[in-house]
């Protein structure tokens, strides 16, 4: 992933322009045309998401309801020193700040869809704290914690490296070799430049860190930056436990094993007792809806406590009617339809889990299931059956509903 530091702008052309200022060792671009994100990842992905940031469109928004978008390309003053901006993270929270460091946050939020605010907040699933307090900065200190693409640094001038809003600097890491380091900084010239800096070690620490008597108050990444790839799972759900055969009726080589432990894995599923998944049962419309409420929440993050004084069901109802989502399609005992359990998901999965445009319409779906089916299909959470039918009216078995649930929540295991 990692390519050639100190012949980035002779191989690549870029057009760089030299701070009169800019002490030996700093070269800066400031054109967002002259730059393209596969010269920093070869994860397709994340480097359309930093073209985006280039071309000036972080989720970066200028109001605390997120509705008007921060027009900030690189080379552009339209964030001025002082000015608070709003991040929104993906549990729907909105999170403020100015320059550098709220601007950090937004790229970051951008490629990883995860804010990580001061580095320090356990509820990130996405990411995790690489490092902290470090005095200076160095490739083999950088190589020994594997820090890797996006990773976000913060430097302050706080004696135990803490940050509280105070002096400081925050940047995001795009590469970095033997000769130095590349990154996107906000705010880089006090007056709201937004650039990519290339500096040898010794003047980043001279500039950034020791020099000005800062330290590296924390660096926070996404999980599986050290492999250079974006985390498979939509949103920040996440495994919160191990499977490790938990099931006896969930065996290696059974067609929904992997289905079943991963869905297990995330939380969205538990067996009918300790050791019984009952994979070929049916789904019954309370626990289709459970399903459905435990989605959304772990999409979310918001750590809803389900718990009701009736039935053992009506806390996820609830959940879902704060969603309109409507959960009247069936009793709270009677077997849920594939048809219908598609139409309730396709109602929870947010429109940025969706991605993909793939598949076709299957001959088989009704016009009350066709939108629903249609766009799942299309990004690869439904596949059909073997004899090229979606069999809308069939019950839902706990293994297809396992399956179901996978590919909504892992990207990775969706039809392509």
């Amino acid at each position: 992933m990692r390519k050639k530091l100190l012949a980035l702008a002779l191989a690549l052309g870029l057009s760089v322009t030299m701070a009169a200022t800019a002490q030996a060792g700093s070269r800066y671009t400031t054109s967002g045309g002259a730059l393209r994100g596969g010269d920093f990842t070869d994860d397709a992905l994340l480097a359309a998401r930093l073209d985006a940031v280039f071309a000036g469109m972080p989720e970066l928004y200028e109001d605390i309801r997120c509705t008007t978008r921060a027009a900030a390309p690189i080379g552009s003053r339209n964030v001025p020193l002082g000015k608070t901006y709003y991040v929104k993270g993906a549990n729907g929270q909105v999170y403020s700040g100015t320059s550098c460091y709220i601007y950090a946050n937004a790229v970051y939020a951008t490629l990883f869809g995860d804010v990580p605010y001061h580095g320090e907040d356990a509820g990130w699933k996405n990411s995790y704290t690489a490092a902290r307090n470090l005095s200076a900065a160095s490739y083999s200190e950088f190589q020994r914690l594997g820090i890797g693409f996006g990773a976000l640094a913060r430097t302050t001038s706080n004696a135990d490296g803490s940050y509280n809003g105070n002096a400081g600097h925050s940047l995001i890491v795009l590469k970095y070799d033997a000769g130095g380091i590349t990154y996107l900084e906000g705010n880089g010239d006090g007056k709201g430049l937004i650039r990519v800096t290339e500096r040898d070690w010794d003047t980043f620490n001279s500039t950034s860190v020791s020099g000005r008597g800062y330290k590296i108050s924390f660096i926070v990444q996404p999980k599986t930056a050290a492999q250079g790839r974006t985390p498979a799972y939509v949103g920040r759900i996440g495994k919160i436990r191990s499977y490790g055969g938990h099931f006896q009726d969930v065996r290696p080589g059974d067609w929904f094993y992997t289905a079943v432990a991963g869905a297990y894995e995330t939380g969205f599923v538990d067996g009918r007792s300790p050791v019984l998944y009952e994979p070929e049962g049916n789904v019954t419309a309370a626990e289709a809806v459970t399903l459905c409420a435990r989605f959304l929440s772990l999409y979310y993050d918001d750590r809803w406590d389900f718990g009701s004084s009736g039935a053992w069901y009506e806390g996820y109802y609830d959940y879902l009617r704060r969603w309109g989502i409507d959960t009247s399609f069936a009793g709270p005992e009677e077997i849920v339809t594939r048809g219908d359990f598609a139409r309730l998901m396709a109602r929870a999965l947010p429109q940025e889990a969706r991605g993909g445009d793939i598949g076709t319409v299957f001959p088989d779906v009704p016009a009350k299931y066709l939108s629903a089916v249609t766009a799942l299909t299309r990004c690869g959470v439904i596949t059909g059956s073997d004899g090229g039918l979606f069999l809308p009216y069939d019950p839902l078995t706990r293994a297809e509903a396992a399956a179901f649930l996978g590919r909504m929540a892992d990207k990775s295991l969706r039809a392509s």
